[in-house]
């Protein structure tokens, strides 16, 4: 008898390896479960003739099955050999394929089976419209700095995540609280990373805000639910330069017989405050200082008791306020000044013309109040800070005034209308002089500025 010996030879062939595929050989040429973005091709499935003869494609609502539609989603095609009757209307000759752009949003399930009801293969087609998600910009506070010096950087609470990556960062401005509408800050200074060193180089005091949007490989986007807080960029803020000749019991005022007689009850020619908020300054600007009397002394000529005109001297007939007699316009269309004083009135009645709360400016305050509108608290050219000062209409026109109303000397007239503005401080610079704020028409600012004493000139409150 002979000897018969079996040699079992066991191989090992690589497949591709697909998630419900429970027999290698019958493994499709592409994946089961395909995610796609809408308008995205379908790699092709197609299932080879090993499995079955004759397949059954059935296209289910959800993954329960429970409800199947006979035909596929729109802009999906199954297609086999040519179909011999009497196959259904779901049933394919081998070998079949799934292909083509699927439109209707969602995920669509399929199962593959053969003509006895056995399921061969499962697998899904989804349409994803699912935006990623982003996490929340931290810091929220205001911040501010000095041009050229950095900001410590924005940053996100949470890597973003989507179903469709890769997902891209990038950063936005606005000029105001709102993840909409901004302006892409390109790719400088981590604008397309987590975390984001908003530029300094440019003063904006107006403000500016930041947030991030995530987009996906579909081109679905979802921003950040909030924005950083205002970011501010002044210039440094100087100091008004030391008194030369200090006199705080204001001897020039008073040593010469001045009385300051009569300044009756002050009032503000309107309720309205102009708040400034900007670099870290904080400040509320009263409307124009108007007194009901006023006596000789207390206007221009300081210590001049033989000086004849009182603070009111010199408001038109038709308004009772200082205003450029340039014009003959009426109330509704010129800001007006306010009454003139001279330091010395403004420096002896300071508790009468502010009321309570309220201050006299010191040059300090101009300074600061220049620097929080873009300037730079010196003397400097630039129309565009200069009209936050005086315009034609709004806000600037309410508290500065719409025109340049000029001045009262130490002789009584009223000068350089149409040219400039002043408002004294209570910053002495001599005996004889101290600081106020000017504007001029062609563009100049100087909220160090200094003059005359006995000059006269409006004044704000502050506070």
């Amino acid at each position: 008898m002979k000897k018969i010996t079996l040699i079992l030879v066991f191989a090992t062939f690589a497949t591709k390896s697909f998630a419900h595929c429970p027999i290698p050989q019958w493994c499709p040429k592409a994946d089961l479960h395909q995610t796609l973005c809408p308008g995205d091709t379908i790699e092709t499935i197609e299932f080879p003739s090993v499995i079955a003869k004759i397949l059954i494609v059935t296209w289910w609502t959800d993954e329960t099955r429970i409800y199947s539609t006979l035909t596929p989603p729109q802009g999906i095609t199954v297609s086999g050999t040519s179909t011999p009757t009497p196959l259904g209307e779901r049933e394919y000759a081998w070998p079949v394929s799934i292909k083509g752009k699927p439109t209707a949003v969602g995920t669509h399930h399929y199962t593959v089976s053969n003509t006895c009801g056995v399921e061969l293969l499962h697998g899904s087609i989804t349409v994803n419209t699912t935006p990623p998600t982003i996490g929340t910009v931290i810091p929220t506070g205001e911040r501010y700095t000095t041009i050229g010096t950095a900001f410590t950087p924005l940053t996100l609470t949470d890597d973003p995540i989507g179903s469709m990556p890769p997902i891209t960062i990038q950063w936005y401005s606005n000029t105001t609280a709102s993840t909409t509408g901004g302006i892409g800050m390109g790719t400088a200074n981590g604008a397309q990373t987590n975390t984001f060193t908003p530029p300094a180089n440019t003063v904006n005091t107006d403000g500016i805000y930041y947030y991030a949007v995530a987009t996906d490989r579909c081109g679905s986007t979802a921003a950040t639910n909030n924005t950083s807080g205002r970011h501010t960029i002044i210039h440094p803020i100087p100091t008004c330069p030391a008194t030369t000749n200090p006199t705080p019991d204001n001897i020039f005022c008073t040593g010469n017989g001045a009385t300051f007689e009569g300044i009756g009850t002050p009032f503000f020619k309107t309720n309205t405050v102009w708040t400034i908020s900007a670099g870290g300054i904080n400040q509320e600007w009263s409307d124009v200082v108007l007194t009901s009397t006023c006596g000789k002394t207390g206007f221009a000529g300081g210590a001049d008791p033989n000086f004849n005109h009182d603070c009111r001297a010199n408001r038109t007939t038709q308004t009772n306020e200082a205003r450029p007699t340039s014009t003959n316009q009426g109330d509704n269309t010129v800001a007006y000044l306010g009454d003139l004083f001279s330091w010395c009135a403004v420096i002896n009645h300071a508790d009468v013309l502010c009321p309570d709360n309220w201050r006299v400016p010191t040059c300090q305050d101009f300074i600061e109040l220049d620097i929080a509108l873009g300037g730079n608290g010196d003397w400097h050219t630039n129309s565009t800070i200069r009209d936050k000062y005086i315009a034609t209409s709004g806000v600037a026109k309410q508290f500065w005034g719409g025109d340049y109303v000029g001045y009262c000397n130490s002789t009584g007239p009223l000068n350089d209308q149409g040219s400039s503005t002043t408002y004294w401080s209570s910053s002495e610079v001599t005996t004889t002089y101290a600081r106020c704020l000017s504007f001029g028409a062609g563009g100049v600012v100087l909220p160090q500025n200094s003059n005359n004493k006995n000059v006269g000139f409006a004044l704000r409150c502050v506070r």
